[in-house]
């Protein structure tokens, strides 16, 4: 993973601004006062939660992406996010970005969850973004399982495909600028499985999206699978 976003990371807020959709959706769902942001990246969404009035802890892996935000001012913590359970309680966690497949296996994203379930107070909430994996799957030939949509602007051209391996992992394939060519192995993690882990540890009021617009999820056809779930 640190190869990865060590490659992008001059070009992450190119890649992945955030946008008034954003902004508009965690307006409103954010609950409390203390909140927690889970690969946290350069601090874009931290950044405008504190300015909202927010108590963040912001925690990331990456170096490259930790350094871009110190440069902006933002602090975000070195840590895997599986030692969350090592930090205070929270009203709000927040995991967004497609980090939570970057995980090993489904052990592990259920392990995740629960020490997330932990770590609320109660009546806080979990917020959760993903790629909507089944809509690749729908679509699978052979091991391509298709491109994701380019983003290209005038700082950045970032291509991107999915790739099935004999493992079951998503092979994330990346081009950037046309130069920097990467592989990124990530654990897909379906809809009906998620919110039956959710359940089982005990979240309850899950709602399911497909964007931040708050669009009606589609397994078919989503983009992105985003849940919120309450303790």
């Amino acid at each position: 993973m640190s190869q990865f976003y060590n490659s992008i990371a001059e070009k992450y807020d190119a890649i992945f601004p955030l946008s008034p959709a954003h902004k508009v959706f965690f307006d409103a769902e954010v609950h409390g006062k203390t909140v927690l942001d889970v690969g946290a990246g350069t601090g874009n969404l931290t950044a405008y939660l504190r300015a909202q009035g927010y108590d963040v802890t912001a925690i990331d892996l990456s170096k490259a992406l930790i350094a871009q935000a110190t440069a902006k001012g933002v602090e975000v913590q070195e840590l895997n996010m599986l030692a969350i359970d090592t930090l205070p309680m929270f009203d709000t966690i927040i995991n967004i970005g497609n980090t939570l497949p970057h995980l090993d296996n489904k052990d592990e994203v259920q392990t995740f969850l629960k020490k997330a379930y932990n770590q609320l107070t109660q009546g806080g909430k979990l917020i959760l973004q993903m790629v909507n994996f089944e809509k690749y799957f729908g679509q699978k030939e052979g091991n391509f399982l298709g491109n994701l949509p380019l983003i290209e602007n005038e700082k950045v051209k970032f291509e991107r495909s999915y790739h099935l391996n004999r493992k079951g992992k998503v092979v994330f394939k990346t081009i950037l600028d046309e130069t920097i060519a990467n592989e990124e192995l990530l654990q897909p993690i379906l809809s009906q499985e998620l919110t039956q882990w959710l359940s089982q540890i005990g979240f309850k009021d899950l709602k399911l999206y497909g964007n931040f617009k708050k669009e009606s999820f589609n397994p078919e056809t989503s983009m992105a699978l985003i849940v919120t779930a309450q303790k």
